[in-house]
């Protein structure tokens, strides 16, 4: 009797790995999406992951991506791209002022039920999209919750400021 025990207990660990070491060859995971890299002129750019992600999930097997789209994952039941966002870029744009150098500036949105503090720097471009000047030293700004604030800067140069570019990242 014991021995029948002994002998059940053995094969029910041995079909338990053995359905464990079997894996599905084809398997969804989440992906994380990289940031957005390099300079776009005219742009306000959220350089924090934390404030704004992107995650997808993507299905795979034997190591090759089949890519459905969002829609063909929401009618299947899976989970579809999911963004977060903690703030958003409502409006940006820039002027020259009356003393002829460029102000900037960029209204941002907090979607959190908290107050967040962001900071903003910003660096000026001429004509050849070359740098004028030292990007800003990061400004902050408090932004209520789920409210909106403004990023303002400007340049110190009063000619050849074209360009510009904004960064915007979560305080440190």
């Amino acid at each position: 009797m014991i021995g029948m025990t002994r002998t059940a207990i053995v094969l029910s660990a041995s079909l338990w790995a053995a359905a464990c070491a079997t894996t599905d060859p084809c398997m969804t995971i989440m992906e994380e999406r990289p940031l957005k890299s390099g300079i776009e002129m005219n742009s306000v750019h959220i350089i924090d992951s934390s404030l704004e992600s992107s995650r997808i999930f993507a299905t795979y097997c034997e190591g090759v991506r089949l890519g459905p789209t969002a829609q063909e994952q929401v009618e299947s039941g899976q989970a579809p791209d999911i963004r977060t966002y903690k703030i958003t870029v409502e409006q940006y744009d820039s002027q020259l002022t009356p003393t002829g150098t460029r102000e900037v500036w960029a209204i941002l949105r907090n979607h959190t039920n908290f107050p967040l503090m962001v900071e903003g720097r910003t660096q000026f471009f001429d004509s050849h999209k070359a740098p004028t000047e030292e990007a800003t030293a990061w400004q902050r700004v408090q932004l209520p919750p789920k409210s909106i604030a403004t990023y303002r800067e400007m340049s110190k140069q009063s000619r050849g400021v074209d360009y510009y570019h904004i960064e915007i990242r979560e305080q440190r």
